[in-house]
């Protein structure tokens, strides 16, 4: 199963390609939905794992800036109250603009942030992100990583961080805050394993990271395809238009594409993109994807490892960044 071309198409729709004998027979199948018109996502055993390469694009005007790295997911069973959880880990170094952090700030980041992994994620049974199930293991791990930070940065900002670090991490709700201002959480994690009526298509109002100015949110329309795409795969169509109250402005928008399997309804590829205009353009683009063996093919893997994504909320003080940090820029 060959991925590489519907992952460069910046426009969302998968090109025409030549397709092998074999997945054109996968192709234009009806899809086998469960029970009426919905999906239902396959967890498997306990400790299956799932292997993803992961990119986000930051643009505003003139400046872009790219994150990568590679990540994995390991479904943990259910708990007490039959919701799902899952284990996230990242698996390689983080690059910024592909290369490893260098300002002191973003390196103060990226080790601060090393104590959030492993993640132990609760979500619905929908998919939907609940909350960060861990957070007693995340402080545990701050004791040991803040001797290390004490001993390596210097500095009143190393001081002011630590500080604010160690006030916030007292508060659970702080960390369930980080994580649902989290890209990759909040686009993963979403409510996609429900009923879509007869029509095949559901309204929802949509939460994601804001860009500024801050947003109430994506009246989005979620759509199924009820046919396999070229790949044979599952294909759902998000489209969204950003709502805004009567003070703001902007403009904006979200679209969407998640591939999943036939069989297992789990994503193999989510393409999403995210704008907001006002004085200037904002534009963030996701792309991941699976690096698991399908179909007897090995998924591209030239994504360079790793990102510093979900750290930056651990920033502090705003008025204290870098101008030039890509964190200071870009997380307002």
């Amino acid at each position: 199963m060959n991925y590489r071309s519907l992952l460069l198409d910046d426009s969302g729709t998968a090109p025409e390609v030549e397709k092998p004998a074999g997945e054109t027979e996968k192709a234009n199948q009806p899809i086998q939905f469960d029970g009426n018109f919905g999906l239902k996502k396959r967890t498997g055993k306990e400790g299956n794992v799932q292997h993803y390469g992961l990119t986000i694009l930051f643009e505003e005007e003139k400046q872009t800036h790219e994150i990568k790295y590679e990540l994995s997911l390991t479904y943990l069973g259910l708990n007490q109250e039959q919701n799902f959880l899952y284990r996230l880990d990242r698996t390689s170094a983080v690059y910024v603009n592909e290369v490893i952090p260098e300002l002191v700030a973003d390196k103060l980041a990226y080790q601060a942030g090393s104590i959030f992994y492993p993640l132990i994620v609760e979500t619905k049974p929908d998919g939907e992100f609940l909350k960060v199930a861990n957070c007693d293991e995340i402080r545990k791990r701050w004791v040991k990583v803040r001797s290390e930070i004490e001993s390596y940065f210097e500095g009143d900002y190393a001081a002011k961080y630590i500080r604010l670090m160690d006030e916030r991490l007292v508060d659970d709700n702080y960390i369930q805050i980080c994580f649902r201002e989290d890209w990759l959480i909040q686009t993963y994690f979403q409510s996609i394993y429900k009923n879509y009526k007869e029509q095949l298509t559901v309204e929802e109002n949509l939460l994601f990271p804001n860009l500024e100015p801050m947003a109430l949110g994506y009246k989005t329309v979620e759509t199924v395809n009820p046919l396999t795409n070229h790949f044979g795969a599952l294909q759902l169509e998000h489209n969204g238009v950003l709502e805004q109250d009567e003070i703001n402005s902007a403009t904006g928008g979200y679209r969407a594409k998640y591939i999943l399997s036939p069989a297992t309804k789990a994503i193999q590829i989510i393409i999403a993109e995210w704008w907001v205009k006002e004085l200037t353009e904002k534009k963030v683009t996701l792309k991941l994807f699976s690096t698991d063996k399908l179909d007897d093919e090995k998924l591209p893997t030239n994504v360079a490892p790793s990102s510093v994504e979900s750290l930056v909320f651990l920033d502090g003080d705003k008025t204290n960044k870098s101008e030039k940090s890509f964190w200071g820029s870009w997380f307002k």
